[in-house]
């Protein structure tokens, strides 16, 4: 009988059986087979470039690069070796000449779907977005069920702040690959934004669970815990890492904070305090321990550490920005510019500024408008009922013309001498239309005085409804200026009147707030309103508060119509509720409320 005739194994199967074993993470098979295959091959690019791909699967960078640079080098036009040698690069931190790689290799193999995402995460984390979204868009339409591209296109969308288009994005990659880790993690980073604390937290639960071992998802997990008020949970997260990575400093300050807000801040500080003494130079263990001491509301404290941080990267500008906010917390205002700005210059509110902010600082607007210069502004259109009532409205504009001068907001606050022309002469800077303002009163004087705007915050750990409620007058009536989500809340406070189902917009809520006799709650953009309008407010506010919100003898620096009321311990609002029901009785008292209402 004749013997069967079988195909024999050729070097192309023993190579994709070792490529097999590396996937697989079985590298000593992949390298005895590999072996075989240079022994007999040593100048193959497929087998190099396998061998290369063993080294970078072993973390061993500097030995891939090496083995790849010299075959690249050989055969440039070798689309796997290029690409390869990108990864190289990338490891050992060379991310330019990585994406110089990946380029080529691109370029090279324009059919290879890997080399197009390998390209589109390059881009990505080399901080071009839109290059990033273009090389993501290509291999979609190439594919249109790649999880990859729609995970990426995604992350592109978060980066850019575009929330519903990146959760639209990981939802579908999700749907396509329901256990991979990155994403679970991404659309939890997404939802945190968006503020579903429920939905975040149990995606990054997920996540951990799909990937144990993977450090960032256990951060991400901690992290999520603590928004969430599980403190234990959150420390127990924190302290499983920090058991086999004691270095990494993220985990260590939130451990820090999570400690001084279960009232032992002195515990949390010390561990950070040890790591800045161990590496003085450490750039990032001064600013974990700056951030934890002004998180406690010891921003004294901290201040040396930034200083120091200051000193050892100067041109850092995100270290000068945290610096300069310290500074205003501590009620120091920084010298103006020694270059003057641009008389006629276009000032721009830049993209992702928050309403609080530009209501604060939207009284440089007018202080230009008062020194006569002409005003024109470029800004979101959610900001233009707020730029229409300052009291001198600049001139709106949709577009810049080429190379027209233009200044940033937040620069204006280094246009002019704060010490000597002091912001508490600013207010009232902004001013109600007396139509809505006479619909609100009227609408208002069915109700018993004192009008008191309430507002809140829904996370665990923030300023809560009833929080706001226990501070008020037991015969005050309670106008909740709270919209969007928040209002579902009222549920449970029936006597409250919920106005902010009426807003259109800030219109209204400058109006209402205008015919308030205060108004009390967190750090929102409502209390920034009452400021610029001059009315009464009381802000109840984090250990670690904003630096808008920095105080002389209890008034606000920057609204001296409004009263702060800090937490003396992060976490603990009790004695804030206490102390805002003393002062809220006192407010009220100076001003006694009158009928039409005061301006």
């Amino acid at each position: 009988m004749e013997a069967p005739a079988f195909a024999p194994i050729t070097a192309r199967d023993r190579l994709a059986i070792a490529q097999r074993h590396i996937a697989a993470g079985r590298m000593a098979e992949a390298e005895a087979l590999l072996g075989e295959l240079l022994r007999a091959e040593p100048a193959d690019p497929d087998v190099l470039n396998a061998w290369g791909g063993l080294a970078l699967a072993r973390k061993d960078a500097p030995r891939a690069a090496d083995i790849l640079a010299a075959a690249a080098t050989a055969y440039p036009d070798h689309a796997g070796l290029v690409n390869n040698l990108g990864l190289a690069h990338q490891e050992q931190g060379r991310a330019e000449d990585a994406l110089v790689c990946f380029e080529r290799a691109v370029a090279l193999a324009p059919d290879s779907d890997s080399a197009l995402h390998t390209l589109a995460m390059a881009r990505f984390f080399n901080g071009d977005p839109a290059g990033a979204r273009e090389a993501a868009d290509r291999l979609l339409a190439r594919v249109p069920d790649s999880a990859d591209a729609l995970g990426l296109l995604g992350l592109v969308a978060l980066a850019l702040g575009e929330s519903e288009e990146a959760e639209r994005r990981l939802r579908a990659a999700l749907a396509l690959r329901p256990d991979d880790a990155a994403t679970l993690r991404a659309l939890s980073v997404c939802c945190r934004e968006r503020r579903l604390g429920a939905e975040a937290l149990h995606l990054a639960e997920r996540a951990h669970l799909c990937a144990p071992l993977d450090s960032d998802a256990m951060e991400h997990l901690a992290r999520c815990e603590a928004e969430a008020g599980l403190f234990d949970r959150a420390l127990a997260t924190c302290r499983k890492l920090l058991a086999f990575a004691p270095n990494h400093l993220g985990m260590r300050e939130l451990l820090a904070r999570l400690l001084i807000v279960r009232g032992e801040p002195d515990l949390g500080i010390a561990e950070l305090s040890r790591r800045v003494k161990a590496e003085p130079r450490s750039v990032e263990a001064l600013l974990a321990l700056a951030g934890a001491l002004r998180f406690a509301g010891r921003p004294d404290q901290a201040a040396p550490f930034l200083d120091h941080a200051v000193k050892l990267a100067p041109d850092d500008p995100a270290i000068l920005r945290r610096r300069e906010e310290l500074a205003l917390t501590r009620g120091r205002f920084p010298p103006p510019l020694e270059a003057a700005i641009d008389a006629s210059a276009l000032v721009v509110a830049p993209e992702g500024m928050s309403a609080p902010d530009f209501i604060l600082l939207s009284r440089f607007l007018v202080r230009r408008a008062r020194a006569g210069l002409p005003v024109r502004l470029m800004a979101d259109d959610l900001f233009a009922p707020l730029a229409g009532s300052l009291v001198a409205p600049p001139r709106l504009v949709s577009d810049a013309a080429p190379d027209e001068p233009a200044v940033p907001l937040p620069l204006l606050l280094r246009a002019f001498d704060l010490e000597a022309d002091p912001v508490s002469t600013d207010a009232p800077y902004m001013r109600a239309d007396p139509e809505r303002a006479a619909t609100w009163f009227a609408a208002l004087r069915e109700h018993p005085r004192p009008w008191i705007g309430v507002l809140w915050e829904s996370e665990p750990t923030g300023l809560s409804m009833a929080a706001v409620r226990a501070a008020l007058p037991s015969a005050a009536s309670a106008i909740s200026l709270m919209m969007g989500a928040g209002r579902h809340e009222l549920r449970h406070w029936p006597e409250a009147i919920d106005a902010g189902r009426h807003f259109d917009g800030f219109d209204d809520m400058i109006a209402a707030i205008s015919q308030l006799d205060i108004v009390i709650g967190p750090d929102v953009a409502a209390l920034h309103l009452a400021g610029a309008l001059g009315r009464p407010g009381l802000a109840l506010v984090e250990a670690g508060f904003a630096w808008c919100w920095a105080a002389r003898e209890g008034r606000a620096l920057w609204y001296p119509s409004v009263g702060v009321v800090p937490q003396p311990r992060a976490g603990d609002w009790t004695q804030v509720v206490e102390t805002a029901r003393a002062a809220l009785s006192l407010r009220l008292a100076e001003a006694a409320p009158s009928d039409p209402p005061f301006q």
